[in-house]
């Protein structure tokens, strides 16, 4: 018989061994860990430019599509270059950043709408391209659960309020990212009557020209309600490609209109930007 004395070790020796390769075997099927960059005062910052392409509805509430294309743009610290950034973020600049909570100014184009886009346009006339400008808030909950808001005025097109909610799953692997989460956005009620609208006059020249369309006054208030899926891959190089879709229902007013011709929107596209070294903040 071996005394205790003796097996006590033998039997530790054992333990650790099984432990190490117990967590050897995990770490051969759970992803790499993002490499992260200790936060600085003196951290440099980095500029995101890049452009993408999408199929979209040609006009909001359209059964139609075509394809726009789109800006990215984004100013973070190098202590921020592996968070994640939704490919249908708008353009933004962070004022103030804690690490895990964000706020800052947001901007958006509107590309407005061409009478001849649709049979049901006629007599309505063309809507102009918009600029929103306005501000959002960001909170990464967790590393892998992110949280926007937007809220945005528009000048030209139209002139009024556009919101958005949004949330993000965020699943990394290496150099590949998938997201998913829903997607809520507000219109005022100078957006809903520019896009979802009849005004009296609008609707005689529209019958005159053989549309006949009823008067309709379109509130405000949420208009439409989805979720955006999409898959990124960063080439370590300065470069990401992504790839990305969403779907979309109309509410309230703009599912009632009588310009809408399909409640369910759907989009789809690719992106591709570049990330560079700007410096020292000179702010």
């Amino acid at each position: 018989m071996v005394p205790s004395q003796t097996l006590r070790p033998v039997l530790f020796a054992i333990a650790l061994g099984l432990c190490a390769s117990g967590a050897q075997a995990a770490d051969m099927f759970s992803p790499p860990p993002p490499t992260k960059i200790a936060p600085s005062a003196q951290e440099d910052w980095y500029l995101t430019i890049g452009a993408s392409g999408q199929v979209e509805p040609t006009y909001p509430g359209a059964d139609e599509y075509s394809v726009r294309p789109s800006l990215i743009f984004s100013v973070r610290k190098g202590s921020q270059l592996d968070e994640f950034q939704s490919v249908d973020d708008n353009p933004s600049i962070a004022l103030f950043d804690t690490g895990s909570f964000r706020l800052g100014v947001v901007g958006r184009l509107d590309w407005g709408r061409d009478a001849d886009d649709s049979f049901r346009l006629t007599g309505l006339g063309d809507v102009d391209m918009a600029v929103e400008a306005g501000g959002f808030a960001e909170w990464y909950i967790t590393d892998w659960f992110r949280t926007r808001a937007e809220l945005r005025y528009g000048m030209g097109g139209f002139e009024g309020v556009r919101g958005l909610l949004a949330a993000d799953v965020i699943l990394p692997y290496g150099q590949w990212r998938f997201a998913i989460g829903p997607r809520l956005t507000y219109g005022g009620s100078g957006f809903m009557q520019t896009y979802f609208g009849v005004t009296p006059a609008q609707a005689a020249l529209a019958t005159a020209l053989g549309n006949p369309l009823p008067v309709y006054n379109a509130g405000s208030g949420f208009d439409l309600v989805g979720a955006t899926a999409q898959l990124t891959y960063n080439f370590r190089n300065g470069f990401e490609a992504g790839v990305f879709g969403s779907y979309g229902r109309l509410l309230g007013d703009a599912a009632s209109s009588p310009l809408t011709a399909d409640e369910n929107q759907f989009m789809a596209g690719l992106s591709l930007s570049y990330t560079f070294n700007i410096g020292k903040a000179w702010w």
